[in-house]
């Protein structure tokens, strides 16, 4: 781990209040930490490391390579205290830091949280833990409302990249100015013509800088979200009102409606006397 951490450029440390007890924090963070996309390595000390998804031109600061340190202190038999430690790649402003925080009160948010029962709106079947299909029935089960946190991090890190982009733009085209201007105002012929081009190029790179980060910011703020539930199949779906009123009255019991089916397809009895006991010997 020191050597990956060493290869790495940028740290940021910071510390979180767990609820429960050490332990409990400590395998709650390595089982969150996949649905992350980490790898962990160490469960005790708890490291983890998570590989590039995207190059460092197109990627947020949570798509960086990057090694996740988080050492656990117990502070009362209730409450223990997480001290993170991330390395990655590359730092370039004060919100990538935030987004890397987020990041962490996300991980906290899933660990935390606790198993809430789920009730079957056909059958009022309850089921524990995350299920998708009512194990009586069978009816699709709406997915529980994810933690506030987890959108909380997407934003950050969409929009920390997105600043990123739009203040290289703004630092290219200025720094184009500084340099093209005196050339073209003061410079010889030759000397006028170098910075014209430098202009031209340095405003071109700053432009396409402003646009990637327009979009980006875009793209983060207009993303759609994930259903919260499941769509019903066209089965399982309410019927319409008028078609409603055409379906014959539901039977008040199982009895009742065995009972109507009895009377609409009455036994026929054969006439034929029943034989004696005599008869029969």
């Amino acid at each position: 781990m020191s050597s990956n951490s060493a290869r790495l450029g940028a740290e940021h440390h910071f510390r979180k209040v767990i609820p429960g007890h050490i332990e409990a924090a400590r395998q709650r963070l390595c089982q969150v930490m996949d649905d992350f996309g980490y790898i962990v390595l160490s469960e005790n000390p708890l490291e983890a490391r998570r590989p590039a998804k995207r190059s460092i031109a197109a990627a947020n600061v949570l798509e960086y390579e990057t090694q996740l340190t988080v050492a656990l202190k117990s502070l009362s038999p209730a409450s223990t205290i997480a001290t993170f430690d991330y390395h990655v790649a590359y730092l370039f402003a004060n919100s990538e830091r935030l987004a890397l925080e987020r990041e962490a009160d996300a991980m906290i948010a899933l660990a935390t949280a606790p198993a809430k029962q789920a009730v079957c709106p056909v059958c009022a079947a309850e089921m524990a833990g995350t299920v998708r299909f009512c194990r009586a029935c069978g009816t699709p089960i709406a997915r529980a409302a994810l933690p506030a946190e987890l959108e909380v991090m997407r934003l950050m890190g969409g929009g920390s990249a997105a600043q990123v982009e739009i203040s290289w733009g703004v630092t290219l085209a200025l720094l184009a100015l500084l340099v093209s201007l005196p050339m073209i105002w003061l410079g010889k012929p030759k000397l006028v013509t170098v910075g014209w081009v430098l202009l031209a190029v340095g405003e071109f790179l700053a432009m396409l800088y402003l646009l990637w980060g327009v979009r980006r910011l875009h793209q983060t703020l207009n993303a759609s979200q994930p259903a919260q539930a499941e769509a019903l199949p066209e089965e399982l779906k309410a019927t319409p009102a008028t078609d409603r009123d055409l379906l014959p009255p539901p039977a008040a019991s199982v009895t009742e409606g065995t009972t109507e089916l009895m009377d609409r397809q009455p036994l026929s009895v054969s006439s034929k006397p029943a034989r004696t006991t005599g008869e029969l010997s």
